[in-house]
């Protein structure tokens, strides 16, 4: 059974013994030594009976739980019962209405208001993946995929809601970490190697892209160019691919790229700039037949467009692309424990705000790019637009330069992931990262948070020893108790910093719109302590210099190399979203969830969360088979399209003819 020892963490509880006339506890820290402690020390879970019990109890009130665990001494204490008994639930993980920060509630260093966190998660799901959404809607038809469009924000913000709740019942505040926390090492380096998998596959992808914006750039540049490939431009591709790789290379090696920080901003108002040029290309062509380009050549197009998938294998080999558009998973938590007052409520409308924004520019974009396109609509929307179209080059350019600025960023991540996995399994040795007086009181812990900690009822202890002392929720908060020499842990090495984590009531840090601003500015934390773990203790290691080049002269023409020989960004996106997205975004999140916090929540939930990983797992499989056949898939459509012989079909619909119909209803 896990405890709360007051100074000192979580550890587990082993036996209770007597110590001359006094009773102490013994227990086991995470790092593995173990103590003996007073009871005074140790806070275990409230005990509630089932409602199925057949031990009486107290009705509820509205005091929490301070009278279930009123009950549940007097049950423990009684003749023949049992802290093991069946009637009895117990808290997994301590007592219930404590949560923890690594950084203090009211500390300086959380410095970023409601409105920068939303924005910041904004500009990390808003990129160069919005130009491939008009392709992804024109094959789930406009119904069904706004349909899937608006529940993969739902289950988006679902997950991401519970990995903060993971975050505030474990005390790491990164995938990475929550992932360790649940299932142990091999968990976490599986998230680092997602985390490695992504970031190589989204290079890729910005490959593909930057060569997607510059060629019709340089088409309009050099028409002589265009003019001598207008049959195959695979060649004007790779110099083109070739020639943004030896740009973007002097970036990627440097170690550091704090002055590129707020490059990611600047993507959502490139994203703007070409959502306004689509949609305004868009509002000139509605309702009338249109030339769009698919390729070389310039097609007929017919105001004419599917309510539904025409072919459900194609509808399914683009819906990954619904959930890629969503991922700031990695993000949302670092976002977490920099967040001022850090109550549940806050970080919740944080999320709702950051789904409902980016929903809405997908689907602004989604739609007017295939109203513009229809059957013929690209994996990427501007390739059906030619390259002399002034207005849609502003938005080729802007985009364009800001994916370059963003590589690097995209860059050291996956360095810094594959580092850690060949220093994890023994192939390489790093440097001890030097100490920066700029940077935060303990970087390497930066990525703790909140944490819950509630315990399983122990074996009936022995007829001397006393019940462990509960925590009533109404309680009033006792003064901060600060955390005794660790002795018990061993001693830090000379100049190491060491994280520490505050404890503090749960109904205090909830939030939400009846409580009284005063209530949440500021809280005095109910207890301190230094986390034992050494997986969140230890310091971050960091490449050699000689590392970092090979490192990255590896990843940058790899990822080189396999965009070249990729025709159509939808290959990638696809292969992205049936695999890592799937899995970072609901399968994973899910499933610590279901580890960390499930075992204390409702039934239901914990059933829609197997739901939840069953489903997706499905989907993941199915999608992934799809993306694997469809490897060699145009850029765009063919001009023989079967999907556009197939708008006769009573389930398309006809913008003129709505028109008309909506008209004639006015007359009337």
């Amino acid at each position: 059974d896990q405890v709360h020892v007051i100074g000192h963490g979580p550890a587990v509880f082993l036996e209770a013994v007597a110590a001359g006339d006094a009773i102490v506890y013994k227990v086991r820290y995470t790092d593995g030594t173990q103590d003996s402690v007073s009871p005074k020390e140790v806070l275990a879970s409230e005990v509630r009976p089932r409602a199925d019990s057949s031990t009486s109890s107290p009705p509820p009130t509205n005091r929490g739980f301070a009278s279930t665990a009123s009950a549940s001494i007097a049950m423990n204490n009684s003749p023949g019962s049992s802290m093991a008994s069946h009637n009895l639930l117990a808290s997994p993980r301590g007592p219930r209405q404590l949560e923890y920060l690594g950084r203090a509630f009211d500390d300086s260093r959380r410095s970023i208001a409601t409105p920068s966190a939303t924005f910041s998660l904004v500009a990390t799901m808003v990129g160069g993946g919005v130009l491939s959404l008009p392709y992804a809607m024109s094959q789930c038809g406009l119904v069904f995929g706004t349909i899937s469009l608006l529940v993969a924000a739902v289950a988006s913000a679902w997950t991401l809601d519970m990995l903060v709740d993971c975050a505030r019942a474990t005390g790491r505040d990164s995938f990475e970490l929550v992932g360790h926390a649940a299932f142990g090492e091999f968990s976490r380096k599986a998230t680092v190697a997602l985390v490695f998998a992504i970031c190589w596959l989204t290079k890729v992808a910005y490959f593909v892209l930057l060569t997607d914006l510059f060629v019709p750039l340089v088409y309009l540049a050099f028409p002589s160019v265009h003019r001598s490939a207008d049959e195959d431009d695979t060649a004007v591709r790779r110099v083109v691919a070739c020639m943004g790789a030896l740009l973007l290379s002097p970036m990627c090696f440097k170690s550091s790229l704090s002055s590129l920080k707020f490059a990611c901003f600047a993507s959502v108002g490139s994203v703007v700039v070409v959502a306004a040029a689509v949609g305004f290309r868009t509002a000139q062509t509605l309702g009338q037949e249109h030339t769009v380009q698919v390729d070389t050549q310039s097609i007929l197009v017919q105001a004419q467009y599917h309510l539904w998938p025409s072919d459900w294998p194609k509808a399914l080999y683009a819906f990954p692309m619904f959930g890629v558009s969503f991922l700031c998973h990695f993000n949302a938590l670092p976002t977490h424990q920099e967040l001022q007052r850090p109550t549940r409520y806050r970080m919740r409308r944080v999320i709702v705000t950051t789904l409902s924004l980016t929903s809405v520019i997908y689907l602004f974009v989604g739609l007017t790019g295939y109203l513009y396109g229809g059957c013929y609509t690209c994996g990427n929307i501007l390739l059906n637009f030619g390259p002399d179209d002034h207005l849609i080059a502003v938005g080729r350019g802007a985009l364009g330069m800001v994916l370059m600025l963003n590589f690097p960023l995209i860059c050291q991540p996956c360095r810094n992931a594959l580092f850690r996995l060949l220093l994890g399994c023994g192939w390489l040795q790093g440097v001890a990262a030097e100490a920066d007086s700029s940077a935060p009181e303990f970087p390497s812990t930066q990525e703790n948070g909140s944490f819950l900690l509630e315990v399983t009822s122990s074996p009936p202890l022995r007829a001397p020893e006393p019940p462990l002392p509960r925590v009533s929720e109404n309680a009033r908060s006792p003064p901060m108790v600060r955390s005794p020499p660790q002795s018990r842990s061993g001693p830090s090495s000379p100049g190491t910093q060491r994280a520490m984590v505050h404890v503090y009531r749960r109904q205090d840090t909830r939030g939400g719109r009846g409580m009284h601003p005063p209530a949440v500015s500021s809280l005095e934390a109910f207890d301190s302590f230094m986390p034992k773990d050494e997986t969140v203790q230890q310091g971050a290691a960091e490449p050699t210099t000689l590392q970092r080049c090979v490192l990255t002269a590896v990843l940058l023409s790899s990822s080189l190399l396999v965009s070249v020989s990729l025709k159509s960004i939808m290959v990638v996106w696809s292969v992205v979203g049936s695999t890592v997205c799937f899995l970072i975004a609901f399968i994973l999140p899910a499933c610590f969830w279901y580890k960390v916090v499930g075992t204390t929540a409702a039934p239901w939930r914990r059933r829609a969360a197997l739901a939840l990983v069953g489903i997706t797992s499905i989907l993941s499989l199915a999608c992934f088979v799809l993306a694997c056949l469809n490897l060699n898939e145009p850029p765009c459509p063919v001009v023989d399209n079967p999907q556009c012989a197939a708008l006769a079909h009573p389930e398309s619909v006809s913008i003129i003819a709505l028109g008309a119909k909506a008209q004639q209803g006015v007359t009337a």
